[in-house]
């Protein structure tokens, strides 16, 4: 029986890496039906409890901080020596036939722009075992402001077995790099997660949902309370403008950093808005998983999202979808569902005059953006699938 790792993501509290495990489940099971699929977290007991449904093997994903490597790694760091060893448990090899790096985004640079390099490295020690690792269902780079990160990933990502890329812009970024040969396309597997899912009958009032994040003030360098005060008067204007019920859809609900919490970061938008408008708008705090807040997602008429994956679950169910953007996976994702960047937004300019435009926009075209949705899906999920 054919056992297969899925390794890179820190745990399914993020509700897009819940999206990437059902979804890539799903996908390996449709050509492998009896592949064993052995899933390696940090976070054992509570992304068991949240993927119990899920025939699926999971094991603990860690490393040891006094090893002698990452003892040594810390010493030449603080001499200024970059050393990045692999620090995976090289145990979770053992008995695997392949090897699939999931997280949708692991391969591109921190927001300081840095880099860890030890994911890379354990796919090429699994190589080396001919054990074939696969970068699945990614976005890589840019890595232009760190020449060292490009030239180590483009010898990395030349050498591995498979790359899949789930958007154009990575394809033709890794194609500027000379790597072509190892690499295809396939649609992100939040795609195929809950797609029996409906939209639901919506109010008189246009429902606009809302997903904003942390991390994305973090990578755009904006102070954390200078980005609440304008997307707190941003919110406002639309609800007032658009005549509009807002919900603050989290897609990351994170008890140990505060940086990556969506929800703390939505109650603190929603505990900002001025009393007269507090009717108008909820944030959904119950900790629904994926596929609960895509019921929510249903009852929008519109999503604004900075989180892709909250973006792919409204436009699974065909929900008009603003990008609000702060990297080119993004981007790459909205030429994908659009073929042009008109629905993007950056989420520096998410109080600018042209954002509120582009939502009345949306919203009176709002039956020509959601069949045009439609055909994409349509068109992408008929793509060949990329399985090796």
């Amino acid at each position: 029986m054919k056992r297969i790792l899925l390794i890179g993501i820190g745990g399914v509290y993020n509700y897009g890496c819940e999206a990437i495990v059902r979804g890539t489940i799903k996908i390996l099971r449709s050509k492998w039906p009896n592949c064993e699929i052995v899933y390696a977290t940090p976070r054992l007991e509570d992304d068991r409890k949240r993927l119990a449904d899920c025939e699926l093997t999971l094991v603990h994903r860690g490393y040891n901080r006094y090893s002698a490597k990452n003892i040594v790694r810390k010493i030449l760091s603080c001499v200024g020596i970059q050393w990045q060893p692999c620090l995976e448990d090289l145990s979770l090899l053992k008995n695997i036939d392949a090897v699939y790096s999931i997280g949708g985004d692991i391969f591109t640079l921190r927001s300081d722009g840095s880099y860890n390099a030890s994911l890379a490295k354990f796919g090429e020690i699994a190589e080396r075992k001919n054990i074939p690792y696969t970068l699945w269902c990614a976005s890589v780079g840019p890595f232009t402001k760190n020449p060292e990160a490009e030239k180590f990933f483009k010898r990395h990502l030349s050498r591995i077995s498979h790359i899949v890329a789930r958007e154009h812009e990575t394809i033709n970024y890794l194609s500027n790099l000379g790597i072509s040969s190892n690499v295809n396309f396939h649609p992100d597997p939040a795609f195929y997660v809950a797609s029996k899912i409906e939209t639901k009958v919506k109010s008189v009032r246009p429902v606009i949902g809302i997903n904003l994040s942390p991390l994305s003030v973090k990578y755009a360098g904006i102070a954390r309370n200078d980005a609440i005060t304008d997307q707190v008067n941003s919110i406002v204007k639309l609800i007032i403008n658009c005549n509009a019920d807002v919900i603050l859809l989290p897609h990351v609900i994170c008890n140990f950093n505060e940086n990556d919490d969506d929800l703390r970061y939505l109650l603190e938008i929603k505990n900002r808005m001025p009393v007269s408008i507090s009717k108008n708008i909820q944030v959904i705090d119950s900790d629904p998983g994926f596929v609960g807040l895509k019921n929510t997602i249903s009852q929008c008429d519109i999503v604004m999202s900075v989180r892709m994956h909250c973006a792919i679950s409204a436009i699974t169910l065909f929900v008009p979808t603003i990008f609000v953007t702060y990297s080119k996976k993004s981007i790459g994702m909205a030429n994908l569902i659009y073929e042009n960047s008109k629905w993007v937004v950056s989420v520096n300019d998410f109080n600018s005059e042209n954002l509120y435009l582009l939502v009345q926009d949306m919203i009176n075209n709002k039956k020509i953006v959601s069949d045009q949705i439609r055909n994409s899906v349509q068109r992408i999920l008929s793509i060949n699938k990329s399985v090796n």
